[in-house]
């Protein structure tokens, strides 16, 4: 594995689950995270101190917001000159049968794409080019789902907006290459608060839909996500499945 001394990781959604794995891992590799966070600064701030090594930090905005983004892109530049990695985690969802179709309103709807989709975009309009500039450039890797090629997440427009996240990896890649890397990771179910909602039993049903016959852990995420911001040195435009074998059934 590459040592990322001197390499700053920028996370969204960084303050638990998935995303502070990802902080973690980064930071045990010796990158600087910066935490982005849209509500939740005493759990940024808590990750941020937790962090081996110096310089981690914690910035609100929330990714439907494009001003605040831009505000924060303008403050790493003045403040560490630099961003080599940025990981794509922001989500938003809720469990609503699919064939409950009066249940996913307008509103939960367009939450969601405004989230998953339009967040995505517009931190990699926000950032893409800070890692562009950036000595030896670097990769971002958006947070897809398995649900994006079974059709089974947690509701109909939460599947689409996944498939939507693909679609966009492929086409920024061909944006900001050769010096920036796009990548998607695609996980399966994996043991963090936000699955939750899905109900022990529910849970205990999808882990027997995979090969491996359980889910993952947010360390088993955080290291095919950091692997691929860092060590996948010639991948562009690709989506990695990390979802147990569920795609063999």
């Amino acid at each position: 594995m590459t040592d990322l001394a001197g390499k700053v990781a920028l996370v969204t959604g960084g303050s638990r689950g998935i995303g502070e794995a990802v902080a973690r891992r980064f930071a045990g590799r010796g990158a600087q995270v910066i935490i982005l966070h849209s509500s939740s600064p005493d759990d940024a701030q808590s990750v941020a101190d937790s962090l081996p090594g110096p310089g981690h930090r914690q910035v609100q905005a929330s990714v439907s917001d494009s001003a605040a983004l831009a505000v924060v892109a303008e403050n790493i530049r003045s403040t560490e000159g630099r961003l080599n990695y940025l990981i794509n985690n922001a989500g938003w969802s809720t469990v609503i049968a699919h064939h409950e179709l009066d249940e996913l309103t307008d509103e939960i709807f367009d939450r969601i794409f405004a989230t998953n989709v339009a967040g995505v975009f517009r931190c990699c309009r926000a950032f893409g080019p800070i890692i562009k500039e950036s000595p030896d450039g670097g990769a971002i890797v958006n947070i897809s789902s398995n649900a994006a090629r079974t059709g089974m997440g947690s509701n109909i427009a939460y599947c689409a907006s996944k498939l939507a996240v693909e679609s966009m990896t492929q086409t920024l890649a061909r944006v900001f290459c050769p010096e920036v890397r796009v990548l998607a990771v695609a996980p399966g179910m994996t043991l963090t608060p936000l699955a939750e909602m899905w109900g022990e039993e529910e849970l205990s049903k999808r882990a027997q839909l995979n090969a491996m016959k359980r889910h993952a852990t947010p360390d088993e995420m955080a290291s095919g996500i950091v692997a691929a911001a860092a060590d996948f040195t010639f991948s562009t435009g690709n989506v990695f499945l990390t979802d147990g074998g569920r795609w063999l059934f």
